[in-house]
């Protein structure tokens, strides 16, 4: 078993200790569903970094960036980030004023407890989507990690999110984003001086401008463009 692979069972191992001592500060169905409302800025700024910019960032965002250069993060990251500037400019102090449980309770409190009912229905198949993305992707992690098929590490992936999530809820689930936002930042941090130790600021110059372009260098149809900066702002707010 390689130094990888031990590493990530690890990281794994220290997941599941948080979910289950976490689980003894929940009392309630608040302390399970949203932490009691007392993340605090830290925790809260790490759990909001870690379950936007995951799996899918790092991964397909990457890939994206690495096909078609700044511009093919147009969605996520750019996009996303500029969602999450907007949410909390305009959306997030009424919402805590509503004092809400889920989102759901805010389709309740403004019309009634049908569209209540409604909303969370339409909601429910687009989130279980998005957190079998992030599993998926923690799956291909185990499996270039070790030589098991990619299906069995996905098991193994969802069973580890489920155990933690089940047994500590929010709270458990914003303290190990705590730590993979800390193990992203330093891994990103030893990957940079990594690259730049072997020629990488040679090779950043070399490359062309316009891929270096975040907005494309005005390849995209103004509209394109629009709709590439729209889907993930609009989509998610909306």
């Amino acid at each position: 078993m390689n130094l990888i692979l031990l590493g990530v069972l690890g990281y794994v191992v220290v997941q599941l200790g948080i979910g289950l001592v976490i689980s003894r500060r929940i009392h309630s169905e608040e302390d399970y569903l949203i932490a009691g409302r007392s993340l605090g800025y830290p925790l809260a700024t790490f759990t909001i970094f870690a379950t936007w910019f995951g799996a899918e960032t790092c991964i397909g965002a990457a890939g994206s960036i690495y096909e078609s250069g700044l511009a093919g993060g147009s969605s996520d990251p750019f996009g996303y980030g500029l969602c999450l500037l907007l949410m909390g400019l305009f959306f997030a102090v009424p919402l805590w004023k509503r004092k809400i449980t889920t989102l759901a309770d805010v389709f309740r409190q403004r019309y009634s407890v049908g569209v209540e009912r409604i909303a969370a229905v339409l909601m429910i198949p687009t989130s279980v989507i998005w957190g079998a993305a992030q599993i998926r992707a923690f799956g291909q992690v185990l499996s270039a990690s070790s030589e098991l098929d990619v299906t069995v590490t996905i098991t193994i992936a969802a069973a580890v999110v489920i155990v933690y999530t089940i047994s500590g809820g929010l709270l458990a689930d914003a303290w190990t984003d705590l730590l993979q936002g800390v193990a992203l930042i330093g891994g990103l941090v030893i990957l940079a001086m990594v690259v730049f130790a072997n020629g990488g600021a040679q090779r950043l110059a070399e490359v062309p401008a316009g891929r270096l372009q975040v907005l494309g260098g005005g390849e995209l149809p103004v509209l394109a463009l629009l709709e590439e900066w729209a889907i993930p702002v609009c989509g998610s707010v909306l």
